[in-house]
């Protein structure tokens, strides 16, 4: 579920993810800013799961 701020705007990093969503967006966005890593180090894996199940854990 996509959380929005007071004026309904997405948050940035749903808008990045939205972005990247489709091979078509991948390809333009590394031509921006280079390529991107595909594997993830598992620390940053935990990280970003845990980052995320905060964010669940917050709705209300």
């Amino acid at each position: 579920m996509t959380k929005r701020d007071k004026a309904g705007h997405k948050s940035l990093a749903d808008a990045v993810r939205e972005l990247i969503g489709t091979e078509d967006n991948r390809r333009h966005v590394e031509k921006l800013f280079g390529p991107v890593e595909t594997e993830l180090t598992p620390t940053l894996a935990l990280l970003l799961e845990a980052i995320g199940k905060a964010r669940d854990d917050e709705t209300p």
